[in-house]
C-alpha cells in the first residue's frame, strides 16, 4: 500500500489559515490538521474541526514564535511578560537545551497545552511541533513521559530524504543539508524510544527541506517518487494578506501552498498513482 497523509500545519493561528486550511480539507487534498491551542483563532479553529469531522486534528505544540497557555508569572523562563515565546528557533532550542532549570516550566507549558487541546472534545489524533521543536531532546522527553500518561500514540517524526528534494528543487542548498542532517540524527534518537513506548510514525515525513515553498513541481516530484508505506507531507496554507505569517515567517509562500493542495492535476496524480489519502489513524 502507498499512503499519504496530508497535513496543514498552524491550525488557528489566524482566521486567514483556519479558511485556508477548511479549504483545502473539503476542495483539497488536506487530510490532517495540526492546532496550535495558543493562537489567537483557536476557539474558530474548534468550530470549524467540530464541523468538519472528516478532518483529523492534532496537537501543534509551541515553544518558539507564538503565545503560551500559561501565564508569564507561571513560565517566566520561557515566555516574556506579553506572553510571547522566543522569535529564534536556534537561540531557543540552545536554552531549553543548556538552561536545566527550564525544564519544569516546559513541562507545565505542554501539559497545559495538551489539556487545553482535550478540554475541546476533539480526538486528539497526533502531536507534532511547530519548527519540530518537538525533537528537542529536552522537550522530546517531556512529550514522551505525557504522551504516555493521557495516552497520546501518533507523533510525527521528521525524517525526510535529501537527494529526493534536491532532485527536485536546488535552492538554499545548505540550509537543506543543515536541515537534513540534525533532524535525522535527533530522529534517528527518537525513533528507538518510540519504538520502545509503543507510539506510532510513518514511514517518511516531507516538508522540513522545502517548508513554506511546497510548490507544485516540487509536490509533483515528491508523489512520483512515493514508496510503499505510509508517509506525510505537510504544508503551511493561508489566506493572504496574514499578519501572523508576515512576522514569524515572510518568507512562506503559504498563498501557494494552498493551491497546491487544491489542485485538480495533484489530486488526480495521486489517484494515478495508487495512493490512498489518508490520517493517522491507518498506523492503527
Amino acid at each position: 500500500m502507498k499512503a499519504l497523509i496530508i497535513t496543514g500545519d498552524d491550525f488557528g493561528i489566524s482566521p486567514q489559515v483556519n479558511q485556508a486550511i477548511i479549504k483545502a480539507h473539503r476542495e483539497g487534498i488536506l487530510t490532517s490538521a495540526s492546532l496550535v491551542v495558543g493562537g489567537k483563532a483557536f476557539e474558530e479553529a474548534v468550530d470549524l474541526a467540530r464541523a468538519n469531522p472528516g478532518l483529523s486534528v492534532g496537537l501543534h505544540i509551541v515553544l518558539v514564535q507564538g503565545k503560551s497557555v500559561l501565564p508569564h508569572q507561571r513560565i517566566p523562563k520561557l515566555v516574556d511578560e506579553e506572553g510571547n515565546f522566543p522569535s529564534n528557533p536556534i537561540l531557543a532550542g540552545l536554552r531549553y537545551f543548556f538552561q536545566g532549570e527550564a525544564a519544569k516550566e516546559i513541562r507545565e507549558e505542554l501539559k497545559a497545552q495538551i489539556e487545553k487541546f482535550l478540554s475541546t472534545g476533539l480526538t486528539l489524533a497526533f502531536i507534532n511541533g511547530h519548527l519540530n521543536i518537538h525533537v528537542h531532546p529536552r522537550v522530546f522527553g517531556i512529550i514522551m513521559e505525557l504522551g504516555q500518561e493521557l495516552g497520546i500514540k501518533n507523533f510525527r517524526l521528521p525524517r525526510e530524504e535529501l537527494l529526493l528534494t534536491l532532485r527536485s528543487d536546488r535552492s538554499r542548498m545548505f540550509s537543506k543539508l543543515f536541515h537534513s542532517i540534525t533532524f535525522n540524527l535527533l530522529s534517528r534518537y527518537c525513533k528507538s524510544v518510540l519504538e520502545e513506548k509503543g507510539f506510532h510514525f510513518t514511514d517518511k515525513v516531507y516538508g522540513l527541506l522545502q517548508s513554506g515553498d511546497m510548490n507544485a513541481s516540487y509536490v509533483r516530484a515528491l508523489i512520483r517518487g512515493i514508496t510503499r508505506g505510509v508517509n506525510e507531507v505537510y504544508f503551511h496554507p493561508c489566506l493572504l494578506p496574514c499578519p501572523e505569517y508576515s512576522r514569524w515567517m515572510p518568507e512562506y509562500h503559504p498563498g501557494e501552498e494552498l493551491e497546491v493542495l487544491v489542485s485538480k492535476e495533484i489530486k488526480e496524480l495521486i489517484s494515478a498513482s495508487s495512493i490512498q489519502l489518508v490520517d493517522y489513524s491507518a498506523l492503527q
